[in-house]
């Protein structure tokens, strides 16, 4: 893989910004983890710790998984046959999460799956939770009739509905799920932000320029959280605790990826194989490099020491991807 080395500073601002910024070489290096190797993309990574790390992926028909053990990187084969994996997460090495294509769901860990019945067949995007007994599964087709929002209890999945009185954006998909400090949010299409009360999802306003998907999202504290997205150019909206505000950067194609190396430091990555970071307290972006021109980076994770892992995954034929590695310099 032919990595083309790119660093630029861009103005995150509104759709009137200009972007105009300065360039220059630095700053972390990027690789490729292994060899995917085959027909495969990937779509999701995640971790316990720097000796226990997941991807997955697939192709149209087949779920893939791969593993980390802090010395090598191997296939799983032991996880019961699936539609195409999204999404990973979990709470220790042996109780992980994967959702996919077709309402997949798998929980446990390598050589030791279960499958979940989701009861449904609409693409699940993603999984996350704040406890063992307290995990929330997000999907939907972006053309089908709404949102799907499972939960587990620790012993059963049950499905909920988003109040069309929470949806003024009518989104039919929520593409992740994310929390810290005893709230959780939800992020989908066409801008809407959603969070659980408790009771019900209740919509969040998000500003003028939440008016493209949001992907992603992650965080250090309940006052520094990013969410990332749009499509054909990027939308960054964070949050301080008790609003977001969403600005649409110039320069920066849409976004897919987002994890945080630290307050000021979210790493973020989509189309075309674009890598940066981003500062929520200055809102500065750094374009670092273009890891897979050929495909879009959909998922990071930082594991806490240094190291980011991603993966990028082009998910019409021929399918394929990247295992990407960030390293601090």
């Amino acid at each position: 893989m032919g990595l083309a080395w790119l660093s630029l500073v861009v103005g995150c601002s509104g759709g009137d910004g200009d972007g105009s910024g300065e360039t220059g070489l630095g700053g972390p290096s990027w690789g490729e983890a292994f060899d995917v190797g085959g027909v495969t993309a990937l779509s999701g990574v995640w971790g316990s710790g720097p000796d226990d790390v997941y991807m997955v992926g697939g192709d149209a028909t087949t779920g893939a998984i791969w593993h980390y053990d802090g010395t090598s990187w191997a296939v799983d084969t032991s996880a019961p046959a699936t539609d195409l994996l999204v999404w990973v997460f979990g709470f220790g090495p042996d109780d992980v999460w994967i959702v996919g294509e077709g309402g997949a769901i798998l929980h446990g860990s390598v050589g030791s799956w279960t499958q979940l019945d989701a009861g449904t067949t609409e693409p699940l995007w993603g999984v996350w939770g704040a406890s063992p007994g307290d995990v929330w599964i997000v999907g939907g087709d972006a053309d089908g009739d709404e949102p799907t929002l499972l939960h587990h209890d620790g012993t059963q999945l049950t499905a909920h509905a988003l109040d069309p009185a929470q949806n003024d954006r009518n989104a039919r998909a929520l593409f992740k799920v994310w929390g810290i400090g005893g709230r959780i949010f939800a992020v989908g299409q066409d801008g809407l932000i959603i969070e659980y009360d408790g009771a019900q999802w209740v919509q969040m306003p998000a500003g003028a320029e939440a008016n493209d998907d949001f992907v992603a999202l992650w965080g250090t504290a309940i006052d520094n959280i990013v969410a990332v997205g749009g499509r054909a150019s990027a939308r960054l909206s964070t949050f301080d605790g008790s609003a977001w505000t969403t600005t649409s950067p110039t320069q920066v194609p849409g976004l897919n990826a987002v994890t945080l190396a630290g307050p000021d430091e979210a790493v973020i990555g989509g189309a075309n194989g674009w890598v940066g970071r981003f500062d929520p307290s200055t809102s500065e972006i750094v374009a670092e490099e273009v890891v897979d021109p050929a495909s879009d980076v959909h998922a990071l994770w930082y594991d806490g020491q240094g190291t980011t892992y991603g993966v990028s995954g082009h998910f019409t034929e021929p399918y394929f991807g990247t295992a990407l590695i960030r390293t601090e310099l």
